[in-house]
């Protein structure tokens, strides 16, 4: 009679780690953890900024305020953290499905290809991401109006990012100076113009509210 050898506990367990491996390995690149294109959880560090029906003005009362960092997943699956590094910036919050959105990205774009950006960061927000909305995902989108700012950071389910810097719309802009503070928010769709001379008198530490 031919006796059945069974593998041993050991075998088994090492098995086991060997599949999980190749699972790992076999994996999307840049997918751990992404959901969706959504992070599992925004980490906020610092205070978060109020929303405010005065955003559009110099009486937004975040001015001044120290803009927080924020720290999730990027669309690509890696770790990215938003905040101050010495330099001007622009915290831009865009949704796939927004129409508004929609027609400022190729704006900004054409602006940032004539080089009237330079000078001011642009730290790009998907938020509002969902299967079920138009125009998703927004890694496609993104990538089909040639969007030069990366890494882009994806808020989470409960959209933690925005409400973190008191947005309630979007497009909504964050405009932070070199220290790391507000110096003006404004939720809606800007005109090239405008947008050009915003990020200019941001890049030589003038006020924004600044006129020419």
């Amino acid at each position: 009679m031919t006796r059945t050898t069974r593998p041993s506990r050991r075998i088994l367990a090492a098995a086991l780690v060997i599949g999980a491996l190749v699972a790992v390995l076999a994996a999307p690149a840049g997918a751990d953890g992404l959901n969706d294109e959504r992070s599992p959880r925004i980490q906020i560090k610092g205070a978060t900024l109020k929303a405010s029906d005065k955003i559009d003005s110099s009486a937004d009362p975040a001015i001044g305020k120290t803009a927080p960092r924020l720290v999730g997943l990027s669309l690509a699956g890696k770790k990215v953290s938003i905040g101050n590094d010495g330099k001007p910036r622009v915290v831009l919050f865009l949704s796939h499905s927004c129409p508004h959105c929609q027609a400022e990205v190729p704006r900004i774009v054409t602006l940032a290809q004539q080089g009237k950006l330079d000078g001011v960061e642009v730290d790009t927000v998907t938020t509002n991401t969902s299967k079920s909305l138009p125009n998703w995902p927004p890694s496609k989108w993104l990538k089909r109006e040639h969007w030069p700012f990366k890494p882009v950071l994806a808020d989470d389910g409960r959209l933690r990012a925005l409400t973190g810097y008191g947005g309630q719309a979007f497009p909504y802009f964050v405009f932070v100076d070199a220290d790391g503070k507000v110096v003006a928010r404004y939720a809606g769709e800007l005109d090239p113009a405008t947008i050009a001379t915003v990020f200019s008198h941001l890049a030589k530490g003038e006020s924004v509210f600044s006129k020419g």
